[in-house]
């Protein structure tokens, strides 16, 4: 019987592509390819925005509300009305305008030194008062003439130190010329002469402080946009060195980076000129040598300030960003601060207003 031949159910076998077939994958391959480096593209431009913005967000954010806090607290005198019944004993002239204007609670200006590491053109703020936690209680003074006052406890007193006394009606700055915490003594002297620097203009007090009066400490604290070693700029805090120095109290300290890439900070006053306890009108920040500052800034009852915030990554976005600053004008164009940046960087201004409340408080007492 003969066999008879059968197809197979099954299909040969693929024993390739053809050149069309190939090129036709290789096409589609490569368009996928590009919409996918596309969507990576796009995200990884979007995360770098995203990142730059939060750090932009953070760095205003924080400097604000350090800069903030520190002018509401500004120019505190314990149980004083006000800074101008503060007396200073301390030998003026001593080059140092920080030390000289002991009793400035607020000073504000622009800075037009060159030699230092200050942002040119940008605006400092200085803030005074005192230290109002562990004051040191005075017993009496030894006779009307005495340079010297007897406290509870002059322990953390040292040569060289600047102090004010008060009792509420009368107040004092002075610098302290005898070491009370290394002879174990509970007498601290101010007198007239001696190695201290700036040292006492006079010994004489306008009374004799009884045990209704407190020694306390006086702080001084400036802020300003600095550059570092690296040519980077932050927001720095400085203070002055009003405690013993080798009986020199004029020096600043080293400067404290308190935020990164802040790149500039600009001011406004709100001034108080009739007297009433309200801003009246703002105007731009006396300069520091000018004649006339002292007088103005006692009318300061608000700060309005504006920080230039940088991000980090220099290429954030496609094309250089404009941008607002100070942050209270209308930047309709460049001729009102519109402003474009030589960078990719993302830039945005933080612009708050912060009351003086202690002196808000003594306009409404």
């Amino acid at each position: 019987m003969m066999a008879v031949a059968t197809r197979s159910r099954f299909p040969s076998r693929q024993r390739g592509l053809s050149l069309v077939e190939l090129m036709i994958a290789m096409a589609l391959g490569l368009v996928m390819m590009a919409g996918l480096t596309q969507i990576f593209i796009s995200n990884q431009r979007s995360f770098t925005l995203s990142q730059a913005l939060a750090y932009v967000q953070e760095s205003g954010r924080e400097g604000a509300a350090i800069l903030a806090r520190e002018i509401r607290n500004a120019d505190y005198w314990g149980c004083l009305s006000e800074a101008t019944e503060v007396v200073s004993n301390l030998n003026g002239g001593s080059g140092s305008d920080l030390l000289d204007n002991l009793t400035m609670g607020v000073q504000v200006y622009p800075d037009t030194d060159a030699t230092n590491q200050i942002v040119d053109g940008s605006h400092v703020i200085v803030l005074r008062g005192i230290d109002a936690n562990n004051p040191i209680r005075v017993n009496r003074v030894p006779s009307g003439e005495a340079a010297t006052l007897e406290v509870n406890d002059a322990s953390s007193i040292s040569q060289g130190d600047i102090l004010m006394v008060s009792d509420c009606q009368n107040a004092n700055i002075f610098q302290v010329t005898n070491n009370p915490s290394h002879n174990n003594s509970d007498q601290v002297v101010h007198n007239t002469g001696g190695t201290v620097t700036p040292g006492n203009e006079e010994q004489d007090m306008p009374k004799a402080y009884t045990d209704n009066a407190s020694i306390f400490r006086p702080t001084v604290v400036r802020y300003s946009v600095q550059f570092d070693e690296d040519g980077r700029r932050a927001l720095v805090m400085e203070r002055l060195q009003l405690s013993n120095n080798g009986g020199t109290a004029s020096a600043l300290g080293d400067p404290i980076e308190l935020v990164g890439d802040v790149r500039d900070l600009r001011t406004a006053i709100g001034l108080d000129t009739s007297d009433a306890g309200a801003v009246d009108s703002w105007a731009a920040p006396p300069a520091q040598d000018d004649a006339n500052a002292a007088n103005t800034l006692a009318q300061v009852l608000a700060l309005r300030v504006s920080l230039l915030i940088r991000s980090q990554d220099q290429f954030a976005g496609d094309a250089p960003g404009d941008y607002c600053f100070p942050g209270w004008l209308t930047c309709a164009d460049a001729a009102t601060g519109l402003q474009t940046p030589t960078d990719r960087a993302l830039y945005r201004s933080y612009t708050f207003t912060a009351s003086i409340r202690n002196r808000i408080y003594r306009g409404e007492g």
